[in-house]
């Protein structure tokens, strides 16, 4: 039986009103009364502003708070009253059953017109929703749309699909009804619920302060006015709305939505003050800035400026207003925080851009990639995760020497190849500790996440990794201020996985793969927000629709741009605007009306002034202002407050000279004083440090100096690591190592059969010793790198191989060698055949050294790619010299320098020369350059000054270069 009741139309002439009529109507009649009352908000940021409201105006006594629900609530606010509930199906549960409906349709035969996916399930669970709340069920439905689609279904192909479309998804609608009865109540049962039966203890007083969901995105839809107006229990049904929103079609709709609803005025108890619009001149009606962080920048002045000038009473009396939150709920804080600004946040936050849940973001990555270098590092560094090899914990240097090992590896993200890669690594021994530590706990989290590999039930891979996640936490410490924010964080986010866990584990056994459950949880985590209420005091920081419950001084409208106000619509996939409007869809020109009409009112909404801004740039991209900007009136006073260029962030006192200190916070003015207390300008960011003396010279860091001093100082000053990149095959220097072991042991299985000078007739020989030197070697790599490893070494019918190329310089040169040093180390301070009193540490190996009769020997370098330059080696003549040193130390009297060569397998000459015995210019050039780049190292210059500048383009340290400094 439906209870009589009275139901007005509270009119208000605006913001100002709006809120005094809320508030009234929230504290009529009793207190006790307020026990069943109900007031329906658009946000919870909106309920917390209107508690404000409450207890600003019952300041001088108690009052009792009613109870508060947005429009998506409030139905199960009604159903929880009811007295036999039932169980409430979880939205991860309707998902499935409908995903179950989906298959059962399929398998009864009625083809869909597209695969079904998770993100299109999703998409039909939201439109049967729309549906319904549009009071339209499936019979309806189904005889609407197609009496508008099979008249040309015969002649049209995408009229045709949708016939076919608009049956199956009647079929699954229906089989999805049947399903949801079994199990327990939707939001659509519950709502018949609620008109059906009596409630124990009614809602006897509901205040709407929410419009109808065709202009108001967060208003409510004809089942909800339904259900306010039929509910048993409710006495009155107050609906609050300004006149610009009521103004149009609006009007109509609520009479036709509530028949017999009384209009009646609320008269404040004093009359509204009309704010002024402040401008930053006289020209312009609002404030035009580059990008977002600017714009609440110029807020920040703005709200300064108004203090110094004693404009505003306090900082919680201003507000900076926008209609999508982020990001300027992340701007807000960071900007104003430099400001020395407080701000308060109510809004919710996206739970996808909390740490934690990029954390998880990073396991699924890596179990999707077959346990990639790059996810699977990243999951080793990840502070969110605690892992031990061996039960000693794995430092970064361990994760840091395994990415360069895998990389040099060509690790692909095969396991096989992990463990081949693995076992290599333990026969070599010492040289990779580090690497082999934190491969070994690599292979483990990959064995743990094996399961995920294959087609299983969906519970069963959620449950994978929930084990995985909980097994792993790092529990952040209790003194850590991020401690709070992350357990909420990381709770909601195994929340989800452990519902659609439980929800599949009831309903929906079928195996799939992890990709598509990973999609799933993907799309679970981005549709999921959390409230991590921010600050008790300073400025506000909300959206549009929360700010029309806060009594404000001074507001900031901010992102006056188009798209965003208003914002474009979220299109419906299935069907054309045409078929929606007749299914109850809302039309877009009364969507553009109510939000000029809610524009409009925000404009009146403080009692003091009004800002509006724009910016210009989003992502480097031009945007354009927003059309709502025409709601401005003309008539409206304006206050010319230009921005002020008072020095008020922190970049803007480090960069005075000297710092304005007294702006700083400790640590600020710490480092400020640290700054200050270095040298003088004129070597500031130049490149130059003390004097530098180190133990010993490598020849291929001393390259590296030639080629850009700032490389050398990173690399060889700062010992910083190159960052590793992903590739195909094995990295340059992995290759270059496996072509040295390999001719290193060539040489010495040649050299051990005494079988001499490679001479033309012995080729053949020579190159089957090759292969049979190589074949071992090449057995260690994956396969498709040995594959093409060995191509390079034996050629194809297209390409020269690198042994004929070895054999060839090697037949090329008949004299017999006395002695070869293979991979030789010369270490320790040479004179490099000049004066005795100049000497320098030198360390580096010699690919190979050749002593041949006559006091001559011969040095040779390989090179898998290129050679460089004559006027610019080194490694190849200071080889030669110091060969000449080690010798004459020896007591073997002076050698002479035969040959100084580069050997290249990628270039365009195979054999470079650099000096022979009938050039020793070379050489002693190169004694000269080296001299000269030690001095300049011992004198710590180390400016960003390439070679080449095309160099920067791969340069692995750019984060840090300086070189935006030099000239």
């Amino acid at each position: 039986m439906i209870t009589p009741r009275a139901t007005r139309l509270v009119r208000v002439g605006g913001l100002q009103a709006f809120r005094e009529a809320a508030i009234s109507l929230a504290l009529h009649g009793a207190p006790l009364d307020a026990r069943d009352r109900l007031v329906i908000v658009p946000t919870r940021a909106a309920a917390e502003h209107l508690v404000r409201g409450i207890e600003d105006a019952a300041a001088s006594g108690a009052a009792i708070l009613p109870d508060f629900a947005t429009a998506s609530e409030f139905v199960g606010r009604f159903a929880e009253r009811l007295p036999a509930p039932r169980r409430e199906l979880s939205a991860e549960e309707r998902e499935v059953l409908l995903r179950v409906a989906c298959r059962r349709v399929i398998a009864d035969g009625i083809e869909p017109p597209f695969r079904v996916r998770p993100g299109l399930v999703a998409e039909m669970v939201r439109f049967y929703d729309d549906l319904r709340r549009s009071q339209k069920d499936v019979d309806t439905f189904e005889r609407l749309a197609l009496t508008m689609l099979e008249p040309g279904a015969a002649d049209d192909r995408g009229a045709h699909q949708l016939v076919e479309q608009t049956r199956f998804l009647a079929a699954v609608f229906r089989d999805f009804e049947r399903r949801c009865s079994e199990q327990g109540d939707d939001e659509h049962e519950l709502r018949r619920r609620a008109i059906s039966e009596s409630p124990a203890r009614p809602y006897r007083h509901v205040v709407v302060a929410v419009a109808d969901r065709t202009v108001d995105p967060f208003g409510l839809t004809p089942a909800d006015w339904d259900l306010l107006a039929r509910a048993p229990g409710v006495e009155s049904l107050d609906v609050v709305v300004t006149d610009r929103v009521l103004a149009g079609a609006l009007h109509e709709r609520m009479h036709a939505l509530l028949p017999g609803i009384q209009e009646v005025r609320f008269e404040p108890g004093r009359p509204p003050r009309q704010p002024s619009i402040a401008v930053p001149d006289a020209d312009h009606a609002l404030y035009v800035v580059r990008d977002r962080e600017e714009e609440v920048a110029t807020f920040a002045r703005r709200v300064k400026e108004a203090r110094r000038q004693g404009l505003t009473s306090a900082l919680d009396r201003t507000a900076l207003v926008v209609h999508q939150p982020l990001p300027y709920v992340y701007l807000a804080r960071s900007v104003l925080g430099s400001a020395g600004l407080e701000c308060q946040l109510f809004d919710t936050l996206p739970l996808a851009a909390e740490p934690y849940a990029a954390a998880l973001d990073v396991v699924l990555t890596f179990a999707s990639s077959g346990f990639a270098r790059v996810p699977g590092i990243q999951l080793l560094r990840s502070p969110h995760f605690h892992f031990r090899s061996d039960g000693e914990p794995v430092t970064s240097r361990d994760v840091t020497a395994l990415d360069r090992a895998l990389t040099e590896g060509g690790y692909a993200g095969d396991p096989e190849t992990l463990g081949r890669l693995l076992d290599i690594w333990t026969a070599v021994g010492s040289t990779r500790p580090r690497a082999v530590r934190a491969g070994r706990l690599f292979q483990r989290i990959a064995g743990e996440l094996e399961p995920l590999r294959s087609p299983a039930p969906v519970a069963q891979h959620l449950s994978v990794v929930l084990q995985f996640l909980k097994a792993h936490e790092n529990v952040l410490d209790a003194s850590d201020s991020q401690r709070a924010r992350h357990l909420r964080a990381r709770g909601a986010v195994l929340a989800t996985i452990a519902s659609l866990r439980d929800a599949h584990e009831q309903f929906d056994r079928a195996s799939v793969d992890f990709d598509e459950v990973a999609a799933l949880l993907r799309r679970w985590i981005e549709g999921q927000t959390f409230a991590p209420r921010t600050g008790n005091s300073g400025v506000h920081v909300l959206d549009s629709a929360s700010a029309r419950f806060g009594s404000f001084e001074h507001i900031h409208l901010a992102g006056l741009v188009d798209g965003e106000w208003p914002e474009r619509p979220r299109r419906n996939i299935f069907y054309a605007a045409a078929i929606l409007k007749e299914l109850g869809w809302p039309a877009e020109r009364d969507r553009i009306d109510g939000a000029r009409a809610a524009f409009a009112d925000l404009l009146g909404s403080p009692v003091t002034e009004v800002a509006v801004s724009a910016f210009l740039l989003e992502h480097d991209a031009v945007v354009s202002l927003s059309p709502l900007l025409d709601e401005i009136e003309s008539s409206q006073p304006r206050d010319v407050r230009p921005v002020s260029t008072v020095l008020m962030f922190d970049h803007e006192a480090l960069t005075q000279e000297p710092a304005v200190m007294t702006m700083l916070g400790e640590h600020g003015r710490e480092w400020a004083r640290l700054r200050a207390a270095r040298e003088a300008a004129e070597s500031k960011f130049r490149g130059s440090t003390g004097p530098h003396q180190p133990d010993a010279y490598s020849l291929s860091g001393l390259e590296r100096y030639q080629d850009c001093p700032f490389r050398f100082f990173a690399s060889d000053v700062l010992r910083l690591d190159e960052p590793a990149e992903d590739g195909g095959a094995l990295s340059p220097r992995a290759r270059g190592r496996f072509i040295h072991e390999l001719l290193q042991k060539f040489f010495e299985a040649w050299d051990a059969r005494g079988e001499g000078v490679i001479t033309p007739g012995r080729l053949d020989a020579a190159r089957a010793l090759f292969a049979e030197v190589a074949e071992p070697l090449l057995a260690r790599l994956p396969p498709a790198d040995g594959s093409l490893e060995r191509t390079r070494l034996f050629g194809s019918p297209l390409s020269v191989g690198i042994v004929d190329v070895i054999l060839g310089m090697e037949a090329s040169r008949p004299d017999p060698v006395r002695e070869r040093w293979l991979e030789y180390r010369l270490e320790g301070t040479f004179s490099l055949g000049g004066d005795e009193s100049r000497q320098v540490p030198l360390r580096g190996v010699a690919d190979r050294v050749d002593l041949l009769d006559g006091n001559r020997l011969r040095v040779i370098d390989y090179k898998t790619g290129s050679a460089p330059e004559r006027g610019r080696a080194l490694q190849v003549p200071v080889y030669a010299l110091c060969a000449q040193d080690r010798l004459h130390a020896r007591g073997g009297g002076a050698w002479a320098v035969e040959e100084a060569l580069y050997v290249s397998f990628a270039g365009r000459k195979s054999v470079v020369r650099m000096a022979t015995q009938d050039d020793q210019e070379t050489l002693a050039t190169a004694r000269e350059r080296l001299f000269a780049l030690v001095d300049r190292i011992n004198a710590g210059e180390f400016p960003p000054r390439p070679h080449d500048p095309m160099m920067c383009t791969y340069c692995p340290y750019p984060s840090v270069c300086r070189k935006d400094y030099v000239e």
